[in-house]
């Protein structure tokens, strides 16, 4: 299957012309398939094992962007110009069993004029999508009855991502290297738990200014029972332990080790939709900070004729000068997408929102206004408009016009700041 991924004598990039990482890129893949076929050969008695070859399948995925970014008080404004190029490789299952292979380059379009956390270009906004190739996934999986286990480099998605979530907003996914097990004991209770030993950030292949991956000993645990058709309850706990590292300091690494325990309720009724959350998380591991500190959400739609309205009340408490922490969360989905809080500030916050959004035939829009302010003493951090635009030109190609505007309330960490994307997205 991967010389079918090749064409003549020479790899190409995504416009035609030779890079070392596509090079390394195809090569990577190429001597995997190469590699397995003898094993394949030796193993198989029949056509069963083979079956996973070569009833498996290849998928291309290319997405583009152009991100704007001014930001006060940097005199220069951002323009990364990004292309994402994703291969997958699936196998077929046997006997339950399955893997993938999933690839992903990284490649700056034109000049860098943004800090991309690893190219040194400090005087402009950061913009978090580093050049590089990684391995993004690499997994084996395994499934029988109501099993589902899962070892290797994974996406691991928990509810709507507020704790546990992969970050698909950026370039570089994340992922998480560890086992992982799904299992549904009994009609309508489902329970995932997983080990994970490292998390591949967003701020990867190579350290930057963050650090590209984590080490540690991290215990995910979620239990979530539908007791009626579109009713959800689930309970979780998250006991993240993070090692230390020499190049960061600890607010980048062992100050995210920490205990969280919480409940989430979801329930949709005809038109009308409610989420509740409760939760409590503590230092843990080699942390040096010593808190505890109560995070709750509250959030309700209603579907109209033209639109859906939503609103929401989210608040990330704080306790001896520690705010609530979500590290491994889907951060841009919350509190904004000009992503001012991807951290919780000292005094924690609260976010008052609320938004509209629709659909009319290959067309989507969403508008989000947000007012935050600090959880202890109620200091005003500012607010934010967010605007969406999305159009599905095919199944396989859509565009999308997304923009951010925050305007800040005079704190320094938390100035003005307007972000605007155009996305293009196509998948093979």
């Amino acid at each position: 299957m991967g010389l079918l991924l090749l064409s003549g004598n020479t790899a190409k990039g995504p416009f035609g012309a030779t890079s070392v990482r596509a090079n390394s890129l195809y090569a990577l893949l190429l001597g995997t398939t190469l590699t397995a076929v003898p094993v394949i050969a030796a193993d198989s008695s029949g056509n069963s094992v083979a079956g996973m070859i070569s009833n498996g399948s290849a998928h291309l995925d290319f997405r583009y962007r152009l991100e704007y970014v001014d930001q006060a008080p940097l005199a220069d404004t951002a323009l990364a110009s990004t292309l994402r190029s994703r291969l997958t490789l699936a196998s077929a299952d046997w006997a339950g069993v399955s893997f993938i292979l999933e690839v992903d380059d990284v490649t700056a379009i034109g000049n860098d004029l943004y800090n991309s956390t690893t190219n040194g270009e400090l005087r402009y906004p950061v913009v978090a999508d580093p050049e590089g190739t990684e391995v993004n996934r690499v997994q084996v999986d395994y499934r029988h009855g109501d099993l589902h286990g899962t070892l290797g480099r994974q996406r691991i998605l928990h509810g709507n991502h507020r704790f546990v979530g992969n970050v698909v907003w950026r370039q570089n996914e994340q992922t998480f290297d560890g086992l992982r097990a799904q299992w549904q004991p009994a009609r309508g209770l489902q329970v995932d738990a997983s080990y994970v030993y490292r998390v591949q950030r967003i701020f990867g292949p190579d350290d930057g200014a963050q650090p590209a991956d984590w080490d540690g000993d991290i215990g995910l645990l979620r239990a979530t029972w539908s007791p009626a058709e579109k009713q959800s309850l689930s309970g979780f706990v998250y006991l993240l332990d993070i090692d230390p590292d020499a190049n960061f300091a600890p607010g980048l690494t062992v100050a995210n080790a920490t205990d969280t325990v919480g409940v989430e309720y979801s329930g949709q009724w005809s038109d009308f939709n409610l989420n509740l959350a409760l939760a409590t998380q503590s230092d843990a591991g080699d942390n040096p900070a010593n808190y505890r500190a109560t995070y709750y959400n509250v959030d309700a739609g209603w579907a109209l004729s033209l639109a859906k309205l939503e609103v929401g009340y989210e608040v990330l408490g704080s306790d001896n000068g520690q705010g609530f922490r979500t590290p491994l969360a889907t951060l841009h989905k919350f509190q904004g997408w000009a992503d001012k809080f991807l951290g919780t500030p000292g005094d924690g916050i609260r976010d008052a929102w609320f938004a509209l959004s629709g659909k009319r035939d290959a067309f989507n829009w969403r508008a989000v206004y947000h007012a935050f302010e600090t959880d202890r003493n109620s200091r005003s951090l500012g607010s934010e408009l967010d605007l969406l635009l999305g159009w599905a030109l095919t199944p396989k190609l859509s565009l999308e016009l997304k923009a951010a505007f925050f305007d800040g309330d005079g704190e320094p960490a938390y100035q003005d700041t307007d972000k605007i994307w155009l996305t293009a997205h196509v998948a093979l």
